[in-house]
Order: C-alpha cells, then structure tokens, then sequence
C-alpha cells in the first residue's frame, strides 16, 4: 500500500502540472501553489502533536485502553489550542499587509483577497474536520485496520487530485478553487469518522471524558516533533512562499515542477527504504547491533546504487521528458535540475537511518537536521538570489542536504554502533562516499558546463559500478547469500 500510495502521488503530481499550465496559465497556477504552499505552512502547527498523540494510541491500545481513552478525548483541548493559534495567523494574514507578506499572499497582485480569503477557507475546513479527525483516524492502525487507513489516504489524495482538475478545467479563480478543495478535504475526512465510528464503535464518542489538563499535556510533550515538523514544513513550502515574495508567481511553477522532476528519485529512496524500517527497530529493540550495521551498508549497496544509477541513466532524457511534460510552457533550469538531483543523491545515503532514528523517537537529531535543511535552503536563496537566481535556491537547498547528512551519519556512527559496542571499520562510509561522489561530480559538469567530454557521463556509471561492487564484497556472506536467494526464488 505504500508503494501504491507512492506511485499514486507522483502520478497527480505528473498529470496535473501540464492540466495546470494549459487551463490555468503559469501565473494563475503559480497563484495557487503559492496559496496552497501558505495553507501547508499553518497547517502543519498540529502536524507534530496529531502526530504524537497518535503515537499514544498505538502504544496504549495494547497496554491500558482506559488510559487510551483519555488521551483520546484530551485531545480536543489540545487541538483547541491549536487551532487558535492558526486562526490567528490567517486572521492576521487578512487584516495585516506584513503577516500576508510573511506567508507570500501580498504577490497575489488583484488575486490577493481572493487569496487570503481562500486561506481562510482551507484551514477552517482543516480545523474542524482534518485536525482532530486526523488523531481519530489513527485508531484503525492498532485495531488491525492498517490497510483500510491506508485505503483512506488514498481516497484523500484522489479527491484532492479530482478537485484541483475541475478547478483548472473550468479556470476558477482562488476562491472558487478554495472551496472546492476545501468541501473535497472535508468530505473525505467526514467519511472517514462516520467508518472508524462503526468499525471501532467502542471508543464513540471520542471526546467524552476529556480532561484539559491531559490535553495540554500532551501538547507540551509534543512541542519537539512540532517544531521538527513545521521547520521541515519551512523548508518545502517556506521555500515556495520566498520565491513568489522574490521572484513572483509566475517563478513559482519554474521550480516546482523542476523540483517536482527531481523528486522522482526521492520516491524510488522511501518505497525501496520504508519496507526495512521494523527490521532495524527491531535489531535497536534486541541490542543486534551487527545485523542494523549490515543492513545500513546493505542499504547503501543496493538502493543507494539504484537511485544514483537511475539519475546518471535518466539524465539525458530530462530535458525531452520535461518539455513534453510541460508541453513547452515552463523553460527548464537545467543548473537548478542538476542542483536538486544532487540534493536527492546526497540525501539517500541518510535516507535509512534518517528513518531509523525517527522510529526510534530520537528526535532531537532528527530536529537538528531539519533546521539545518531550512536555514541553509532558505538563508542561502535569499541571500544570493539577486546574484544567481532561482539557483541559489537549489544551492541552499543541496547545502542543506549535505550537512543534514554528515550530522545525521555521525550521529547513527556514534550512538547507535560505537557506544553499543560495534567496531566501525574506517572504511565503512567509503564505497558510498565514493558514489555519490562520482555522481555529483557529473552533475556539477552536467549543470554549470565545465567541459563538454563526453566521457564524464560514462566514468560516472563506471564510478558508481565500482562503489557498489566494492560495497558488495564488504558485506556479510550470509547477507549476500540471502539476497541471491530472494532474487532467484
């Protein structure tokens, strides 16, 4: 279900853009990425605290369902909270030219209160259906309804994507396309508490004995993965909001739709790299600290090659594919391309163990790493967007990506094998150093024109071939003998 989900979102994200562009226009669509970015912006305030008190329900669903209950109602109090908190930032977007600047709506240029009243729109539709329905909805995982929330999420991306087709068909404006996708995401919400009330009927109505100070509670436990979230929230739509204030709307889908290209690899990275996460919970959980070791070498060895392969193989087509995606109505940056595919190469060697340290609620790395990627991706686009452009994003946002990396591999390095007794070979990090490298030093080539041979591409693939057969040999024999095993059976 993972992998249909995934393969579901890049679909819309494909189709939609050349509907987009041809019914809507570069400004008019770039006017509603615009919005929609500032939406996921405020939405995300109660990302961290869904989140974790939905985290509660699955630990003690199994443990004390009285106590389960409680946080369950609580929960009311602290979404409350939140949702005051949201209000007042649309309420300031509206009535406050500064706050409107700050989330990117003042470039609406004669779409502007249309805009602000659209964002108003979409998060009193969020408050009161997807908020606290969101905690709601997590009941099903620990119930044994995991494939039906997933069912779920897909409906939710389904109708958004039908909502988002009728309103470029038929060239509605922001308003008209706030409502429309504000009535899609309620329905969906709506529909799905009306089947978690008959299939779990035990724990309806959810809200009743609520105790406010559990609630906030649990808000203040949750302020960690709040932050974490609305700062990873920062860095993909906060990017989206400066370029529009900078650059206009009409910049907006230039690099969406680059950035959108780019992360096709980042899809194959999670669909190859979520099937491992309870295996290497599990190795932490049993102190098997070889077997998590052998399975992250394991992972760079074998997805790590795909995804860095996959780039050096596809590049070439790119430009073709984009004008044809595009239909010619977007120019391509190829030095931002080349940018943003460098920061999905650079971000798949962590991708496990960015994964694994989530799983295992280490949050404070997981923190760290987010602001990182932030404020590199947004101080770096700012500051050197008058000299270099949109590229100055993708700079920042490679730079961000690489000392998130470093962080991230020291961290796991550190806490998660040296202080639990493995002994580190200093060439452990190596074959997929080297890789990676061989495939950045392409795309710098490829994006900035250092030379036009026409051996880079082939040394690269070359490159990348020995890493893995180097990574291959370091591997546990019992490992390799397994994986040989599942590809023949």
């Amino acid at each position: 279900m993972t992998g249909l989900s995934t393969v579901l979102s890049v679909t819309f994200q494909l189709v939609s853009v050349p509907v987009c562009l041809h019914y809507w226009g570069q400004t008019a669509y770039g006017h509603w990425l615009a919005l929609f970015a500032a939406f996921q912006l405020i939405r995300s305030l109660d990302a961290g605290y869904i989140g974790y008190v939905g985290n509660q329900l699955n630990l003690l669903y199994h443990r004390d369902v009285p106590a389960l209950r409680e946080h369950l109602a609580s929960a009311i109090f602290g979404i409350a909270v939140l949702a005051t908190l949201q209000l007042f930032l649309v309420a300031g977007a509206l009535y406050s030219d500064r706050m409107a600047g700050l989330l990117g709506l003042e470039i609406l240029a004669n779409g502007a209160d249309q805009g602000q009243l659209g964002l108003a729109i979409l998060l009193l539709s969020w408050i009161l259906t997807g908020s606290y329905i969101g905690i709601v909805h997590r009941l099903q995982i620990p119930a044994g309804l995991m494939v039906q929330a997933a069912w779920w999420s897909v409906a939710y991306q389904i109708a958004n994507f039908t909502a988002i087709m009728v309103a470029a068909f038929f060239a509605m404006n922001l308003l008209q396309t706030s409502l429309l996708f504000a009535l899609s995401q309620a329905t969906i919400y709506l529909l799905s508490a009306i089947y978690v009330k008959i299939k779990i009927p035990e724990f309806y109505p959810w809200w009743r004995g609520a105790r406010i100070h559990l609630g906030l509670a649990d808000l203040i436990r949750s302020t960690l993965l709040t932050a974490s979230n609305l700062i990873q929230q920062v860095s993909l739509n906060g990017v989206v909001v400066l370029i529009s204030v900078l650059a206009g709307p009409a910049a907006v889908p230039v690099f969406t739709t680059v950035r959108t290209l780019a992360n096709l690899w980042t899809n194959v990275t999670t669909v190859l790299t979520t099937p491992l996460l309870p295996d290497v919970v599990r190795f932490h959980a049993h102190g098997e600290t070889h077997k998590l070791a052998a399975t992250m070498e394991a992972h760079w060895v074998l997805v790590g090659s795909a995804v860095n392969m996959g780039v050096l193989l596809s590049y070439p087509l790119l430009p073709w594919l984009y004008a044809y995606w595009t239909t010619k109505a977007v120019i391509l940056d190829n030095s931002l391309l080349c940018l943003l595919l460098a920061s999905v190469v650079v971000a798949n060697t962590s991708a496990l163990m960015t994964m694994h340290l989530n799983g295992i609620n280490s949050l404070r790395l997981v923190l760290v790493a987010s602001v990182l990627r932030a404020g590199l991706a947004l101080g770096i686009g700012a500051l050197c967007y008058a000299q270099m452009g949109l590229v100055a994003f993708g700079l920042g946002i490679l730079a961000g990506e690489i000392a998130a990396s470093l962080v991230t591999m020291q961290f796991f390095s550190q806490h998660e094998l040296v202080e639990r007794g493995y002994k580190l070979s200093r060439t452990a990090f190596a074959p997929t150093l080297f890789s990676t490298g061989c495939v950045l030093l392409y795309l710098a080539n490829r994006g900035f024109g250092y030379t036009s041979e026409t051996w880079i591409g082939p040394a690269a693939l070359m490159g990348v071939v020995l890493a893995a057969i180097w990574g291959w040999r370091r591997l546990p024999q019992e490992l390799t003998e397994r994986f040989l095993r599942f590809l023949v059976n």
